[in-house]
């Protein structure tokens, strides 16, 4: 390769390498190209590598630095192929080239879930919701959901409390934005599973108060509103109230969390007011969905939205919009509630 394309694409040109050697089946050769391309840029800022006793200043990473992505291929090229020292050790220089990137020591901690080693973990999320401070909330939500993932539900409610703190200390705490609106979704579903209905109601409200109210907000909005309904239908039995709240997401999305599951709530809600034509005509929209997302016939975005969109209100497209790409694995790494929790809680509700 010449050396003219070395120099002036070395990030580029290390992945690439790095990459025709692992399609090649030549592990090794994938790592050395990956420790030899770190070493380098180790070296032009000065970082000492552990155990060595020379003390260098060290130059700060720029702003947008693309080598973090090397580290990133690396890191999950020795999760796959090499053994927990391995990529623990890339996760380990990682952190110290990009001691302020938050997410560096997130990715480092669901790393350790992966090997049970919780209290590595929960010391890693740590750090990163004190690296992050009150600019982000992404961290606090992750670190309670990975609490609640173990069952607890006390200690992911003060994470979330503190990070709502924090952000409402922030210069621009009263910013509305999608991830503070996340944040205190989590926190709803955490009072729900402590049997707090009440707060869980209000947190709720505050995490819709918190999104975009255009076309932009569209796709969480949805989202919640969906969760809501859940916990209408689930926990409060009320069946009126969560109906109104999936025909507000549906008028957003007809598929919120990117999944069926809405329609299939909503032929439960009809099974509970004896209404069998509704149960029967949501059931069949699920599947006519399914069917579409399944078909053997690839679909791609814009005919999928197209079909979708056919199937609405002549009038909807021009009160709403909808992106089929939003990314609602956060939603589904949350734990709701089974089914039967918190039945009994039949206050009214405030939505």
């Amino acid at each position: 390769m010449p050396s003219y394309f070395l120099t002036k694409n070395p990030i580029f040109c290390r992945l690439g390498l790095a990459e025709l050697e692992l399609s090649e089946g030549n592990l090794d050769g994938a790592r050395e190209i990956y420790n030899e391309a770190v070493d380098i840029y180790e070296r032009s800022r000065g970082i000492a590598r552990a155990g060595t006793a020379t003390k260098r200043r060290v130059k700060p990473a720029q702003l947008g630095d693309k080598w973090i992505n090397v580290y990133k291929s690396w890191s999950k090229f020795e999760e796959q192929y090499g053994s927990y020292d391995d990529a623990n050790n890339v996760y380990s220089r990682d952190a110290s080239a990009f001691p302020n990137d938050w997410e560096v020591l997130v990715r480092w901690a669901r790393f350790q879930c992966k090997y049970e080693r919780h209290d590595r973990a929960r010391n890693l999320f740590e750090l990163a919701c004190n690296r992050a401070g009150s600019k982000d909330a992404r961290p606090y939500r992750q670190y309670a959901e990975f609490e609640m993932a173990a069952g607890n539900y006390k200690n992911a409610r003060s994470i979330l409390f503190r990070g709502a703190q924090s952000l409402s200390e922030s210069s621009n705490g009263s910013k509305q934005d999608d991830q503070s609106a996340r944040l205190y979704h989590a926190w709803a579903i955490v009072e729900w599973h402590l049997e707090n209905p009440d707060r869980a109601e209000i947190l709720f409200d505050h995490s819709l108060r918190q999104i975009d109210s255009g076309n932009g907000g569209s796709e969480q909005r949805a989202v919640v509103l969906y969760s809501i309904a859940r916990f209408l239908f689930h926990a409060r039995s009320d069946y009126n109230l969560a109906q109104h709240c999936i025909c507000l997401a549906l008028t957003e999305n007809l598929t919120p969390a990117g999944d069926t599951g809405i329609w299939t709530l909503w032929a439960k809600v009809g099974d509970k007011m004896s209404n069998k034509d509704l149960e029967s005509q949501c059931l069949n929209q699920a599947e006519e969905l399914k069917k579409e997302e399944h078909a053997n016939v690839p679909f791609d975005v814009n005919t999928l939205a197209m079909h979708r969109m056919l199937r609405r209100a002549p009038w909807q497209h021009k009160i709403t919009t909808r992106s089929e790409s939003q990314n609602n694995s956060w939603y589904k790494g949350i734990s709701f509630p089974s089914s039967s929790a918190m039945q009994g809680h039949k206050t009214t509700a405030q939505f």
